[in-house]
């Protein structure tokens, strides 16, 4: 059996679907990663799998779309892929078409989140475009055997919606995490205290910690620099960081002027692209994301979990999932600075409750986001492998 899968980031398809192709590999699948770089090209193949690079960028770009849709066209009539499996909206809807067009046996998608494409916005460039998004995945929703759903607001959104047979719809809660690999003893080495130290907290200090994926509004980043900033003046021995690249390019990108402006000495900025989120994390005290972007399961929340912090989160689809409120961290309303403050507060003042949170989140991440459940139901309803 040959199976092909796709998405236009190296990052994501190396640490988040990692265990998978290990678990094909291991089935005895021959196994083909298509991503845009050659970054990682050498890790997958350290698994088993091979890669073929395809020139596909994460926005709409109609001459390296086409390119797109040709190169993917050329592979799968080559290759003869008895599965390919598309994830995130590009690779679904042209990967998926693609790979029907040229007879694929069995054409399996993952919609993990909506996505900005389908949020509420002014902005004129996604409300012209959303119309056509919407056109071609009902086209993709058709065409495909089974779409998987990280949670089960999507899934209803969708299915409600008239875009999607029910039948084909499978409820897969999260990517899942490996918590073996995410583990405050995975990270147990001297350099975390001095990367504790580079991040502005003293030992002392509690860390507050924000790590955003993509510096843009919807993720709550005005928020949480608001609700920080409520609470430097009465809490001066607490820090907060922001973490996350700059992206100018996507429709609610956060100016770089704005988070300058209101960087200070208990508010620090981290604005590049982190491969040592893992070790952030672990030698955070806090974890918060005020996100009301319309997530799957944000990844960052899951890291939180496994490495046992405790978490603020808001109710937004995605994320409420991951927190049950009282019991591993706090679910305030999106949008709400103010709110947002008044839990952080709560694990500020309380250290018992932020290791009684921290053991919780170990304990959920253990018990129902662990990797090993996610992937044996992704063979099993998604690819229909025993």
């Amino acid at each position: 059996m040959k199976a092909a899968l796709v998405i236009n980031d190296d990052f994501s398809m190396w640490h988040f679907r990692k265990g998978l192709l290990a678990a094909l590999v291991e089935k005895g699948v021959e196994v083909c990663v298509l991503t845009p770089g050659k970054q990682y090209v050498s890790k997958f193949e350290s698994l088993g799998a091979r890669h073929i690079e395809i020139p596909m960028v994460r926005f709409i770009d109609p001459i390296k779309d086409l390119k797109a849709i040709r190169r993917l066209l050329y592979i799968f009539r080559k290759e003869r892929f008895d599965i390919v499996h598309t994830m995130t909206i590009k690779p679904n809807i042209y990967g998926g078409l693609a790979a029907r067009i040229t007879g694929v046996r069995r054409v399996v998608g993952l919609v993990s989140g909506r996505g900005i494409m389908f949020a509420d916005t002014q902005d004129p460039r996604l409300k012209l475009t959303k119309p056509i998004v919407a056109l071609m995945y009902r086209v993709f929703f058709k065409i495909a055997d089974k779409v998987w759903f990280q949670n089960i607001d999507d899934l209803s959104f969708f299915v409600n919606r008239g875009y999607l047979d029910r039948r084909k719809a499978v409820y897969i809660k999260s990517g899942g995490i490996n918590t073996s690999d995410y583990s405050l003893q995975s990270v147990n080495n001297p350099s975390l205290s001095a990367l504790r130290h580079t991040m502005g907290a003293n030992e002392s200090d509690i860390l507050v910690t924000m790590i955003s994926a993509r510096m843009i509004w919807s993720k709550g980043v005005k928020e949480f620099v608001e609700a920080a900033q409520r609470l430097t003046s009465c809490y001066p021995r607490v820090k907060f960081l922001l973490v996350g690249p700059i992206e100018d390019d996507a429709p609610d990108s956060v100016p770089l002027e704005y988070l300058k402006q209101n960087e200070s000495a208990q508010l620090r900025m981290c604005l590049e692209f982190r491969d040592d989120v893992k070790e952030i994390i672990a030698v955070s005290d806090i974890i918060t994301l005020p996100s009301y972007y319309p997530e799957g399961i944000p990844r960052v929340l899951l890291e939180a979990l496994a490495l046992s912090k405790p978490v603020v989160t808001t109710t937004n689809v995605g994320c409420r999932e991951v927190v049950i409120d009282g019991y591993n961290g706090f679910l305030v309303p999106p949008k709400d600075p103010t709110l947002l403050a008044n839990a952080l507060e709560k694990l500020i003042i309380d250290a018992d409750l932020r290791t009684k949170f921290g053991e919780n989140s170990r304990v959920r991440a253990e018990r129902e986001f662990d990797e090993s459940i996610v992937v044996e139901k992704v063979l099993r309803e998604l690819y229909q492998i025993v």
